[in-house]
Order: C-alpha cells, then structure tokens, then sequence
C-alpha cells in the first residue's frame, strides 16, 4: 500500500515541477565572438605584475628579508621604502606555521599601518 501511495505522490510531484517551469519569451542567446588577432590580444606577459617585496617571519619570530635577520625598525624602514618607490608594489609577509597568531597579528598591524592594503599574508603547505 505505501509503494502506490508512494508512486502517487512522485507522480504528482513531477506533475506540479513540469507545470511550473517558467519560459522566459524573447531571449536572445549571446554571440561567439570571433577570435582576436595576434595584435589585438592583451599580452599575457609576467610585467604586468605588480612588484612584489618578500618579508618573513621565521620560527623564532624574528623579522626577514632575504634571508637576513633585521631588527624591528629596519625591518619597517625598508618596507616603507620600497613602497614609496613602487606604488603598485605588494609587500607579502610568510609566517612560520609554528607561530602564535598574536605575533604574525603584530607584524600585519604594523605592515598595514605603512602600506594599507597592499600587504598580504602568504600561507603554503607545510614540507
């Protein structure tokens, strides 16, 4: 008895789904465009990039750059620097992975604070 009732009840179901399909009149799909010719193409090439400054914190949460231990403030001068000098210059911050989030927190605080929203924090896969 419940395999009718439920037969019914499917049946009705996808009654009442088809009956309720709307159909949208008077719609024109979109045209392939043709294909750009080799000077009408954006160049896809790796200047576009904006430039891109690499600061670290390693396990220790000591401050990097290039692989060099800095203090805080030359550190930060640094930074500054090279955003004045680029513009459109990105500055990324890799953190340790073992690092209290209240350090990394600092750092970015103190990143935003020179250069707003041109820092970024670079998370990779551990090894």
């Amino acid at each position: 008895m419940i395999d009718v009732l439920m037969s019914v009840l499917t049946f009705f179901v996808i009654l009442a789904m088809s009956l309720t399909g709307q159909v949208i009149e008077d719609l024109e799909p979109p045209e392939v465009s043709k294909s750009l010719s080799e000077s009408e193409q954006p160049a896809n090439n790796v200047n576009n990039l904006p430039p891109t400054f690499e600061a670290g914190l390693n396990r220790n949460g000591e401050l990097l750059i290039e692989n060099t231990v800095l203090e805080e403030d030359d550190f930060l001068q640094a930074i500054a620097q090279f955003l004045e000098t680029h513009p459109q210059g990105q500055v990324r911050l890799n953190a340790h992975r073992q690092l209290n989030y209240r350090q990394v927190d600092q750092v970015l605080s103190q990143l935003v604070e020179i250069g707003g929203d041109r820092v970024l924090l670079v998370l990779r896969e551990s090894d």
